[in-house]
């Protein structure tokens, strides 16, 4: 056997072993026709695609990416599949949603569209330089109303939310579940937001080629990613907190990092369990954020990429909890560490 064909097997075997695919096809519930043009992704990724005229569709990936499957289609509900590598291929049944996109609901609260909307931009997208250049192109789309006897700000939408993040240069469409903001003092004109949830899927979009502008939004995505959840987890299974810039407090007084966990490591994963809430500094920012774990007896999944499962399995207070969807990077996003 010549050399030259013993190197093209041994490449066929590799890219066998590291090349991933999810396939499958996508179908209405009720009359069992494929769906074309449904968009399915791994969610909070730049990886995704659209069903064809049979309803199939291809992903290819060069590794396995720690993301759950996300379809979608407008009019019905979106489906997720949490592990969607496997050989054999997807069967997905869409069920149309049973809201009648027609019906007009009018709804009376004591805010007005513009104070609303002010409120969901600063809770949703952030208040600080990220949100700030972030733009939701066909708001109109959405619905927002304040409930008066709890003080909650709530938001839907039937169809995806568009984002223009003209800072980090992506463009996000994010299938809202779920927002609902809590005020203190509702009545004043800058209402004090108390809390803040929401849920959905996403995915990115690259805003442009061009290679200036590419290196603008690739600098600013770096200096993102630096002092993030994401950069602290990954700083903390490579045993590297310190070199990175990570310091850990509790009652004021500096402790060891690795005394605060329990790593131990799986085949895709570590679980990570806390042993007591600690206040993290990223001292080459001079950012602060308290993290307290809402169950300390469940352990978290820390990937090596630095995403955790489950995501509101901790409480932030401080620097990291001001952070929205306009701070947020994509989960198969490639820093330089």
């Amino acid at each position: 056997m010549s050399y030259k064909y013993l190197c093209f097997l041994l490449f066929l075997c590799v890219s066998k072993i590291s090349a991933q695919r999810i396939q499958g096809y996508v179908y209405d519930t009720n009359t069992d026709t494929p769906l074309m043009g449904a968009s399915v992704y791994l969610n909070g990724t730049t990886v995704g695609t659209l069903s064809d005229e049979n309803g199939k569709f291809v992903i290819d990936t060069d590794q396995i990416i720690n993301a759950s499957l996300a379809i979608s289609y407008v009019g019905y509900t979106t489906e997720t599949i949490r592990n969607p590598y496997r050989t054999e291929p997807h069967v997905v049944v869409l069920q149309q949603k049973t809201d009648d996109l027609n019906e007009i609901v009018i709804r009376s609260d004591s805010w007005t569209w513009d104070k609303k909307f002010h409120e969901f931009k600063k809770q949703f997208l952030g208040s600080n330089r990220a949100g700030g250049f972030c733009v939701i192109l066909n708001e109109d789309d959405l619905d927002l109303w304040f409930h008066e006897e709890s003080k909650t700000l709530k938001a839907s939408a039937d169809v995806p939310l568009r984002i223009r993040n003209n800072l980090l240069g992506y463009e996000i469409e994010y299938h809202l579940d779920d927002f609902q903001a809590v005020y203190e003092g509702a009545s004043r004109s800058t209402p004090y937001c108390s809390q803040v949830y929401y849920k959905g899927s996403s995915f990115y979009k690259d805003l442009t080629s061009n290679p200036v502008a590419l290196a603008r939004f690739k600098k600013n995505r770096q200096e993102e990613f630096k002092g993030s959840m994401a950069h602290f987890f990954r700083s903390l299974l490579r045993n590297n907190l310190k070199k990175e810039g990570f310091y850990l407090y509790y009652n004021s007084t500096p402790i060891n990092g690795y005394k605060v966990f329990d790593i131990e490591p799986k085949k895709d994963r570590y679980i990570v369990t806390f042993k007591r809430n600690f206040l993290l500094e990223y001292k080459r920012k001079n950012e602060q954020t308290m993290i307290t774990k809402l169950n300390p007896n469940m352990p978290l999944a820390v990937f090596p990429d630095g995403n955790y499962l489950p995501p509101d399995s901790l409480f932030l207070d401080g620097h990291l909890f001001s952070e929205r969807i306009g701070n947020s990077l994509p989960i198969d996003y490639k820093p330089n560490m």
